[in-house]
């Protein structure tokens, strides 16, 4: 496994362990049930940061280009 590949794991592996820590931070922060905007969006932030660079390795696997963006709909 080359280095990259490695750091990248070791970023995924950093995500997965705060993630259940962020989810019990943003329970605790509800304020009449309705959850802080700004702990959902950075949240959201994370993960779908982590989510393109996923998507770009797997694109270079493949020989392609990486993709220029990535559009997860959000309705």
């Amino acid at each position: 496994m080359i280095a990259r590949d490695r750091d990248l794991l070791a970023r995924l592996g950093q995500v997965n362990t705060g993630l259940g820590r962020a989810v019990v931070d943003l329970m605790g922060r509800q304020d009449g049930g309705t959850l802080p905007v700004d702990g959902v969006r950075e949240l959201a932030e994370l993960l779908g940061g982590m989510s393109a660079e996923l998507y770009q390795r797997a694109a270079e696997l493949e020989h392609g280009a990486a993709p220029v963006r990535i559009v997860i709909d959000a309705r």
